[in-house]
């Protein structure tokens, strides 16, 4: 990899262009609804052809071909629908409200439009976020630095519902990386995020893979390329579906040639079956991602990243401010294999 990131910083006319298209998707349902995929589609080759430079082009075929593991879309529109201005409310709305909000609706569409210029989709898996393809990712269940109304401590976990610090990962599932195995489609090819509110630029962070990987020696590169590692189930997935899972590899190659990760530092161990060396291995690269060199993003709503899952880990600290509030959509390369349930929207088996 040559660098970390590709930085597309768009002008006010592409801002508007995105901002006008994702309104329109919001307006007939959002990323959920039909037709929305097209519209995308669409949408993301006239901002690809018409108002993104060479130099961008570049850029953004960098992240295509795997040379940068992160893209960062500057400039987005800052304003809502009505071109009002953004404020922060006091408190972050119940979930049930902001699933059906039209500005949270409308960044979701903003990411999978922006998505679609990597050549990627937006879809959801059956087993996760009870198959939708926005994901509110915000502190409703408690954990953070500031305790909630009627904080529950028992309802706290290791979520992107909760506030608490969530170590070193990648999205699951975690049954593949790039391919359908044993009846599972493969991990996201990337999870895409923008903020609707951050008042304290709280970070979400960014740890590119190859750097560790060039810092382990070829015996812990294989280890970690065997079958020989358990993690738990997520507690993202919906209520009564999705496992763990056992005697999965960490590392493997995808159809490029390219080294590609699943990991989660707080899911995985070594299986009590292993060897020695294995679970050694596994240890020594922790510590490396631990002593890694860790970038710090701050999202706002004139601010996209979409980061390759394979290609690069992240973590985020204890949440401060109980309003942050960020979009996530996942998507998928136009050529990866999958079990597809639904195409419109894409509904995958998990």
């Amino acid at each position: 990899m040559e660098k970390f990131q590709s930085i597309i910083n768009l002008t006010a006319d592409a801002a508007l262009f995105v901002q006008n298209k994702a309104t329109e998707i919001a307006k007939i349902g959002g990323c959920q609804a039909k037709g929305a995929r097209e519209i995308a589609s669409n949408a993301g080759k006239i901002l690809l052809e018409k108002h993104l430079n060479s130099e961008q082009k570049d850029e953004i075929q960098n992240f295509i071909h795997q040379k940068t593991c992160v893209v960062i879309f500057n400039g987005l529109f800052d304003k809502n629908i009505d071109d009002s201005i953004i404020s922060t409310p006091s408190s972050l709305p119940k979930m049930e409200e902001l699933e059906e909000n039209l500005e949270c609706l409308k960044l979701a569409a903003s990411n999978q439009i922006l998505l679609a210029t990597v050549d990627q989709f937006a879809f959801a898996y059956d087993i996760d976020n009870h198959g939708k393809i926005m994901r509110l990712v915000g502190n409703f269940k408690g954990g953070g630095a500031t305790k909630l109304e009627n904080e529950d401590a028992r309802q706290v976990d290791k979520s992107s519902h909760s506030g608490i610090a969530l170590g070193a990962h990648t999205e699951a599932p975690y049954h593949a990386a790039t391919k359908v195995f044993n009846n599972h489609s493969p991990a996201p090819s990337s999870l895409v995020l923008t903020a609707r509110y951050n008042p304290l630029s709280e970070p979400t962070t960014v740890i590119p893979l190859q750097p560790i990987l060039e810092k382990l020696n070829y015996l812990d590169l294989l280890a970690l390329t065997t079958e020989n590692f358990d993690f738990t189930r997520s507690e993202t997935f919906t209520s009564g579906k999705g496992t763990g899972g056992s005697k999965v590899s960490i590392l493997e190659f995808n159809n490029d040639g390219i080294i590609g990760i699943k990991y989660n530092s707080y899911r995985f161990t070594a299986n009590v079956h292993a060897p020695q060396p294995i679970k050694d291995a596994l240890n020594r690269f922790n510590e490396l991602i631990n002593k890694s060199e860790q970038y710090k993003i701050n999202l706002q709503p004139d601010t996209c990243i979409i980061i390759n899952n394979t290609l690069a880990l992240h973590c985020r600290d204890v949440i401060k401010d109980n309003r942050r509030l960020l979009i996530r959509i996942f998507g998928y390369k136009n050529n990866i294999e999958y079990i597809c349930l639904e195409d419109d929207p894409v509904l995958v088996q998990g």
